[in-house]
């Protein structure tokens, strides 16, 4: 029974590192993100897709990471939003891909515009600090 108890706290401290070490990578996504909208914004501007490509797939995969992040959160609304960033990104590579710089700026408008939403909610203060534990019917960080 001692070794239980010995256990318990270690297994504690393992999954407060995880979701240090994971809010520590989205933030850091985060910050990409923006870089990588900067150089993508002025890449639609000119009309070029061989500068378009390459930050519009970025966000796809940036997307994708994200999504799972929030997934794991289960804050429905952080959930959705991650959800429409990801189709805008993917919007974005298509039409880039097919020079439709119109769609492409479009949709590179639409996922400003859930970016800031999600930013608005501010969802990852509703993420506790510590130990992951039961809210509310939720699993939290």
């Amino acid at each position: 029974m001692k070794r239980k108890f010995v256990i318990l706290p270690f297994i504690s401290l393992l999954l407060l590192a995880a979701a240090d070490d994971e809010r520590a990578q989205h933030k850091a996504r985060m910050n990409t993100a923006q870089d990588v909208k900067d150089d993508l914004k002025d890449a639609l501007d000119g009309k070029s897709r061989e500068k378009a490509l390459e930050p519009a797939e970025t966000l796809v995969k940036l997307a994708e990471q994200e999504e799972a992040y929030w997934q794991k959160t289960k804050l429905d609304d952080a959930v959705k939003f991650a959800q429409q960033n990801l189709a805008n990104s993917r919007a974005i590579v298509g039409a880039v891909k097919e020079e439709h710089f119109d769609q492409a700026v479009q949709a590179f408008g639409d996922l400003e515009k859930t970016c800031r939403a999600c930013h608005d909610l501010h969802p990852e203060k509703r993420l506790t600090s510590g130990n992951p534990r039961q809210e509310a019917g939720r699993l939290w960080f």
